[in-house]
């Protein structure tokens, strides 16, 4: 608990507790919205690939231009976008204009608002928490994750059947609130390079993305961090429409079986901090290789309590194997880089997604749900003979330093 102790991080930590809570409600009830809107899977994987869209374009030329911006102030001006995006959705259920479209330009607007926050807050949190402390930072913010994982879907299948679309995204957009006070009462002396030197934008860029895929370590993360995000993108939409049209389950029971994801999150977190002393390869391979095996669970089931243990089992290792990845990405790179590597970690993030999300849609209409989440399942069992064949990562993550690249 030390870390939750240092004010900046507790008020960081708040902020993303409430900011991934209210994402759960808008990612339970989007697709289902419009699923009753259209009852079409691949128009649901439509919608929601409009906030995947604007990583891909902005991912890259922000990444390089807040790196000598205030990253606080950044962050406080997108979440407040984010507030009245999501508020004016909320209006127009209320005056009952909601529609695909609407909904897709909100996301549009959301998704955008998003890329300068992630790189921001991402930026921030090396400094504010010191590099020797990001395995236990990362896991205190999966357990945020973990806590909106467990009760968030549950509680917005509750709020949706009982008070309706509106009440289920007018919580989501408090939230957003919630969260940019907890980045307005951040305290923390900001430093901002500065260089009388003029550097070529594409330069700079170019020389921050070669940190992806700079040398065997970063290769291995960014293939990581490529199956993490398709099958965490792909499982949970695929989820949702196997949920509704393979299992038919209510709006409550579909919630539940979401949350049965966030207690395999909350067990994760737990675990991971006492394996920080393992071989950072053969943690990562395990990780992969349970998660797996959820996916192949909820694959061969017609059960919901059989399905509940399956996302059990998928989210409680996935959630493991983001901390791992993260804080592996964060510790390899020079403080100079942080901005842009994240900014390209978001672009490729942004590429999977939509491909995921894609996958997820079409695949569930034009085979079954089950075909989709069989694929996924085999790209984690891919990803643990990966993990346990590379050589260099056959160590703790708290040994791992900054790897400076060869000009």
């Amino acid at each position: 608990m030390q870390l939750l102790n240092e004010r900046n991080f507790f008020v960081l930590w708040v902020g993303q507790l409430a900011s991934i809570f209210g994402n759960r409600f808008s990612e339970f009830a989007i697709p289902l919205i419009v699923l009753q809107l259209t009852g079409s899977p691949w128009q649901a994987g439509l919608v929601a690939v409009c906030s995947q869209v604007a990583p891909l374009v902005l991912a890259i030329p922000a990444g390089t231009w807040i790196e000598n911006k205030s990253k606080k102030r950044i962050a406080m001006t997108a979440e407040i976008v984010r507030v009245f995006a999501m508020t004016g959705l909320v209006f127009a259920v209320s005056f009952d204009v909601i529609n695909v479209w609407l909904m897709a330009w909100t996301l549009l607007i959301m998704g955008a608002a998003g890329v300068f926050f992630r790189i921001s807050f991402n930026t921030m949190v090396p400094v504010i928490v010191g590099r020797k402390q990001l395995v236990q930072a990362h896991n205190y913010f999966e357990g945020a994750d973990a806590i909106s994982t467990l009760s968030g879907p549950a509680l917005a299948g509750l709020v949706f059947a009982t008070f309706g679309i509106g009440w289920t995204l007018a919580i989501d957009s408090v939230t957003f609130l919630i969260s940019f006070i907890g980045i307005m009462l951040l305290q923390y002396d900001e430093k901002m390079k500065v260089t009388k030197e003029r550097h070529s934008a594409y330069k700079d860029t170019v020389k921050g993305l070669r940190y992806l895929i700079g040398n065997r370590i970063q290769r291995f993360i960014t293939f990581n961090h490529v199956i993490l995000n398709f099958s965490t993108t792909a499982v949970v939409l695929t989820v949702i429409i196997f949920a509704n049209q393979t299992l038919e389950l209510s709006v409550v029971r579909t919630g539940l079986l979401l949350s049965a994801a966030g207690v395999g999150n909350v067990a994760g977190v737990f675990l991971l901090s006492r394996l920080n002393g393992l071989s950072w390869g053969f943690l990562n391979g395990s990780i992969m290789l349970v998660s797996g095996v959820g996916v192949g669970l909820l694959v061969v089931t017609d059960s919901f309590i059989t399905a509940a243990l399956g996302m059990f089992l998928f989210d409680g290792a996935l959630s493991m194997g983001f901390v791992v990845n993260g804080a592996a990405r964060q510790a390899i790179t020079p403080d100079d880089f942080l901005a842009r590597v994240g900014s390209g970690g978001i672009l490729l993030s942004g590429l999977v997604a939509v491909g995921g999300t894609l996958f997820a849609g079409g695949v569930s209409e034009l085979l079954s749900p089950r075909v989709a989440l069989g694929v996924c399942g085999l790209l984690l069992m891919l990803s643990t003979v990966v993990s346990w064949m590379v050589k260099e990562i056959r160590k703790p993550l708290h040994e791992v330093e900054p790897i400076e690249l060869a000009n």
